[in-house]
């Protein structure tokens, strides 16, 4: 089964200049951190705590500028 990476793990990764295998060794972390934390598996807070650990995973983007505007 091929690993789902979320759109913006590529948009993250490279804004920050980090390797596509580095970034996705961090969702694989983020989703393992969303997991110990949620109760429920693919709830929309598991998501959203994923995507947080994500963006967290990138220290040089700002949390206002993770999220691309419309």
């Amino acid at each position: 089964m091929k690993p789902m990476y979320p759109l913006i793990l590529s948009w993250l990764a490279g804004k920050t200049g980090t390797p596509d295998p580095t970034a996705h060794h961090l969702w694989r972390k983020a989703l393992r951190e969303a997991t110990a934390e949620c109760a429920v598996i693919e709830s929309p807070e598991y998501w959203q705590s994923a995507v947080g650990h994500l963006r967290a995973s990138f220290p040089s983007i700002s949390p206002a500028a993770a999220v691309p505007s419309a």
